[in-house]
Formats: structure tokens, sequence, C-alpha cells
């Protein structure tokens, strides 16, 4: 990938660069699949709650990381190279993970493809409202939400693979390097648009209202989808008791859901405005109190796919919200690395928070955490007066 300056296009447009970012997070999504294989882990290396769970923290410590010192980086490196080292260490990480004999050699792998996906995801959205300008937030739906077809694959692949008595590391394995051999082949002549920096990089951007209150909500919207995602095939089994090979491929249906939650984006738009991201906070609410309480497998089934549909919309309307609101005064490059912060506070402590509560009160009532943290979001987000409607994606 090269830097150019581009001109934002007039509407949302498929075109090789955002073909590119979406083969991109397709990578992502197999640095991040880890939750697909957790429950094999727990029981092959006889892990606690809270060591599991690590598994899925590395890659929000990396953000948090990242996003510090990650503006230094790309200032230094340039967009395109700091994708290179991106997606390198993504394919190292999930080579590691997926051939480590040991937790610790994992769990270093996770580590690895954590700072891949980090870097990955403090460049990309700030590449996307450069190039697609007003348009980003449809953007950011798309280049989201085809991603999730991958993680249904990987579900699917790993749980025929298990439920054949194979291991899951040979699919793992084959699928990440598929995706990264057309990852190669997409992104070679891309050229990225160049962005002007307003200065350093610094934290005292926070004290700005502007920044901090859609950094929130990022935080809370993260916190409450990711959180569901990371443990599904695990509560599946565990909770719902699945088989080693059925529960994998039943938690695709979160990804399946926000696949085609995020698609229809625009059509939920236009029907519930500027209550859509309230209504799908509820949503996320209303399908983890099913998980919990709904008696056998097919209702836990149900309460994650209405989690999944309800999730769709959260991360790409609240990162669109953080560059509307503050983009006047803080750059693109800057402001990817606030995103990026936001992401990695939630997915750290997300998943951990989760797998400490599982330790102490059993994993089917830990999910309880879920609808606690979507109420507090769809009351802090619920449309103020002025804001019915989200132009970037209705215009």
């Amino acid at each position: 990938m090269t830097a150019t300056t581009t001109t934002p296009t007039e509407t949302f447009t498929w075109d090789r660069l955002t073909l590119a970012v979406t083969v991109g997070y397709c990578l992502l999504v197999a640095g991040l699949s880890t939750g697909v294989v957790l429950g094999e882990l727990r029981n092959q290396f006889h892990l606690s709650g809270v060591v599991a769970a690590l598994h899925g923290s590395t890659f929000g410590v990396a953000l948090l990381v990242v996003g510090i010192w990650g503006v230094s980086i790309v200032d230094r490196l340039g967009r395109g190279n700091a994708l290179r080292l991106s997606g390198a260490a993504l394919v190292a990480g999930v080579l590691l993970f997926g051939v480590g004999p040991l937790w610790q050699l994992t769990l270093t792998g996770t580590a690895l493809s954590g700072f891949g996906g980090a870097m990955f995801v403090m460049v990309v959205p700030g590449v996307i409202s450069d190039h697609h300008g007003d348009h980003r937030a449809a953007a950011f739906a798309a280049v989201n939400g085809v991603p999730g077809a991958i993680g249904v694959a990987f579900s699917l692949a790993i749980g025929a693979a298990l439920g054949l008595r194979w291991s899951w590391r040979g699919p793992y394995l084959v699928l990440t390097a598929v995706i990264a051999a057309c990852l190669f082949l997409v992104a070679r002549p891309v050229s990225l648009p160049t962005s002007a920096r307003h200065g350093r990089f610094s934290l005292a951007h926070f004290r700005r209202r502007e920044v901090l209150v859609p950094w929130l909500f990022i935080v809370n919207a993260v916190l409450t989808e990711f959180t569901v995602g990371i443990w599904a095939a695990t509560y599946l089994k565990e909770a719902g008791g699945a088989s080693s090979g059925l529960a994998p491929a039943l938690a695709g249906a979160f990804g399946i859901t926000m696949f085609l939650s995020r698609m229809v984006l625009p059509t939920t738009l236009r029907r519930l405005r500027g209550a859509t991201i309230s209504v799908s906070f509820l949503t996320i609410g209303a399908g983890a109190i099913v998980m919990c309480f709904g008696p056998g497998l097919t209702l836990k089934v149900l309460g994650l796919v209405i989690v999944g549909f309800g999730g769709g919309p959260l991360y790409p309307l609240t990162v669109d919200r953080l560059y509307e609101r503050a983009g006047s005064t803080v750059d693109s490059v800057s402001l990817g690395a606030i995103g990026a912060m936001a992401s990695g506070a939630a997915v750290t402590v997300g998943p951990l928070a989760l797998g400490v509560l599982a330790d102490s009160v059993g994993l089917r009532r830990a999910i309880l955490i879920v609808p606690a943290l979507a109420l507090l979001g769809a009351v802090t987000q619920r449309p103020r007066r002025g804001e019915l409607a989200v132009p970037s994606l209705l215009g």
C-alpha cells in the first residue's frame, strides 16, 4: 500500500481500497477467533476462567498500548508500512497460537496477533474516514459486516473438525493462510489517502467533551457486544450442554446475525433514526437474558442470535459519532488512536470480567453483566432533541 491524496467519495461505493480493508478485517477475525476454541484450550490445559479470558484480553491490552504509542509508529513508518507490520504480526501470532503446545505459548501468540490487530484497528478507521468522508459510517458498517461471514466459516470449519475428532489447529491455520494470501493480492496496488496532522498526539485530547463522551460511548458498546462474542462457544458448551464440535458451529450464529444487522443498517436507521443505538442496546440485553434463563440449548442459541443482531450497529455508529463530533479539532490518525484505546479498554475488561464472574457464580449467571451494560448504554445514548437522524448513513 502506498500513500496518496484522495478526494472523499460523494457517496459510499465499493472500490479496491475498501475491498482491501475488508479483507484486512477478515484477517483480523482470524486473529480474534480464539474464542471459538476457548473451551478446547480450557480442557487441554486445564485453564481457569481468568487465564482463559486473558487469551481474549491480550487484544485489548494491545489496543491500549497502541492507542498511546501507535501514532508515533504511524508517523515514523507511514500508514502503508504500519498496516504491513499489522498483517505480519497477525499471521505470526495465529501461527504461534495454532502450534503452541503450552498455554504460555498460545497466550504469547494471542498477544502478538493482538498487537497486529490493534495496529489495524488504529489505522484503518482514519483511512476509511479520509477516503469516504461524510459516508464513513456506511463504510464502517460495510467493512465490519462482511468479515462476520469469515467468523462463521471459522466456527463451522472448526466445529466440523472437532465433531470428527480432528484437531482444530489445521482448519484454523489453513483458513488464516488463505485470507493472508488474498490480502496480499488485493492490497498490493492500493494507494492510501494521506492525513494532515494537527500536532502531536496527546492524552490531553480527553479533556475535551467532544472526545471524552463519544469515547465512553464506544467503550460501553464494545463491552456489551464483544464480551458475548468471545465467550459464545464456551457458553453454549458449558451452560447449554453443546458438544465440543457443535458449540463452535452454533456460536457462528453470532457472526451471521451481526453481519446481517450491519448489512441492513441503512434501512434500520431510516426506521429508528436517532433511537437506533438505544434500541440496539436493549436488544442485546434481551438476548442475554434469554441466554441466561432460557431452558435448553435452542433458547440459548436464540438468545445469542438476538445479541448478535442487536450488537451489529453499535461499533460503526459509535465510532462514526467520535469522528463526527471530534473531527474538526483532532486529526484522523489521532482519532484512530483514541478509538483504539476505547476498544482496548473494553476488550481488556469485558472478557476478563466475565471470566472472573464465571469463576465466582458460574458462567450462566455471569452473562447477566451484559444486560446491565446494555441498560446503561440505552439510557446514556438515548436520542436527544435534534438527533433524530444519522446524516452520514441517510444522506
